[in-house]
């Protein structure tokens, strides 16, 4: 049993080093890999792991050092996202829309949520590091 359980734990552990390295931690589709001619699923998986690097970077700041750590981060994740707004044109209708955050909706929101509360917690605790990551989020098309 015991031997069983160190197997496995060896197995999970070669599983994780082995995703280690891609794409800034973020495994699967990101912003780049997006064409027009992606799956909803694709640019949906896509979406949500650029979120995530903007929440990840987001929730390192605490200083003016990490902030501009974290705005280099942000860069990579924004130039992501904008490039699948041109990619699919900058519309997707409602019920595109569905089909990409349907079965994820849950993964949206909380990756969302993780955002907001980063942006309130610096604005809050490090107004004056917000100049810093500004600039980045600033770059995000509408």
């Amino acid at each position: 049993m015991k031997l069983g359980f160190m197997t496995a734990a060896g197995l999970a552990a070669t599983l994780m080093l082995a995703g280690c390295g891609n794409k800034d931690g973020i495994e699967g589709k990101t912003g780049a890999d997006i064409t027009a001619k992606s799956s909803a699923n694709d640019i949906g998986e896509a979406y949500i792991n650029e979120m995530t690097r903007i929440a990840d970077a987001l929730e390192t700041v605490n200083d003016e050092a990490s902030a501009k750590a974290a705005a280099k981060k942000l860069s990579v994740a924004i130039e992501g996202l904008n490039k699948m707004q041109d990619e699919l044109d900058g519309e997707i209708s409602g019920i595109k829309g569905m089909q990409i955050f349907g079965n994820r909706f849950a993964e949206l929101a909380e990756v969302q949520g993780r955002v907001a509360a980063s942006i309130v917690r610096i604005q809050s605790e490090h107004p004056e590091l917000m100049d810093t990551l500004g600039e980045e989020l600033d770059k995000l098309d509408n």
